[in-house]
């Protein structure tokens, strides 16, 4: 009975401090700082996920836009056009509506040249860009048929990336095309022709952290026709298209 008499009234002690317990206040302000801690460490972790989250994004809208632009200059440079065929190089359509004023087209149609086969016949491959005006996002496809503006035409698209983060909208994204040529000669050579292309891809879900890419671009194809005056053409494979076979 006595041995278990004295562990009942034995209490806990803190030996640096003289045998004297903690105290409720003390307790109270341990607590107080620990609960300032974590919230500090929280605080810390949402931003460095935040910024984690960013980073990813600005690196997705760079990884889309170099891949959106290498793939259509690219095809842009190959195109085609025979000396025969009546109508423009380029067909721009689905015109794009940007504060308040028309800047060309969502759509762009043209033939790309890719070399010959081995009978010398060239191999040209008919090539449509589509910028989807509720999605943001680009397609590559083919196309068939007459080779004039309201050809509509749509053959194996593919999707290229995209310019928004949003699945359901562009996010003020856009991809537009237009073509301008230079001076024309007193014997009516139109000069280079020019391909200009306006991009922005938006990223960014949340408001505080919402970015743009911003891009414009001219391209100047390496094929031309002979109605052309390219002082910098290396090839002119239009000579050897069959103008009947080309509207296929």
């Amino acid at each position: 009975m006595i041995k278990n008499r004295i562990l009942f009234n034995a209490k806990i002690v803190s030996p640096a401090r003289g045998g004297r317990g903690f105290t409720l206040v003390e307790v109270m302000v341990v607590m107080g700082l620990s609960i300032m801690l974590l919230i500090s460490v929280w605080q810390l972790f949402r931003m460095v996920t935040r910024t984690q989250v960013y980073t990813q994004d600005e690196i997705s809208a760079q990884r889309a836009v170099r891949v959106i632009v290498e793939r259509i200059k690219n095809d842009l440079r190959a195109a085609v056009f025979p000396d025969g065929l009546i109508g423009d190089k380029f067909i721009i359509q689905d015109p794009l509506e940007m504060d308040g004023k028309q800047v060309g087209g969502a759509r762009i149609r043209f033939a790309r040249f890719h070399g010959f086969d081995d009978k010398g016949k060239p191999i040209v491959e008919k090539v449509v860009y589509i910028f989807d005006k509720g999605n943001g996002r680009v397609k590559r496809a083919n196309w068939s048929g007459e080779w004039e503006q309201k050809n509509d035409s749509i053959e194996n698209e593919k999707p290229v990336d995209s310019l928004s983060s949003l699945p359901s909208g562009t996010n003020g994204s856009y991809l537009y095309f237009n073509t301008f040529y230079t001076d024309t000669d007193r014997e009516g050579f139109k000069g280079r022709l020019f391909v200009f292309v306006g991009l922005k891809a938006s990223y960014g879900n949340d408001v505080k952290i919402k970015h743009e890419i911003k891009l414009d671009l001219v391209v100047g194809p390496r094929f031309i026709t002979s109605k052309d005056r390219e002082p910098f053409w290396n090839l002119n494979p239009m000579s050897r298209l069959d103008v009947e076979a080309f509207q296929k």
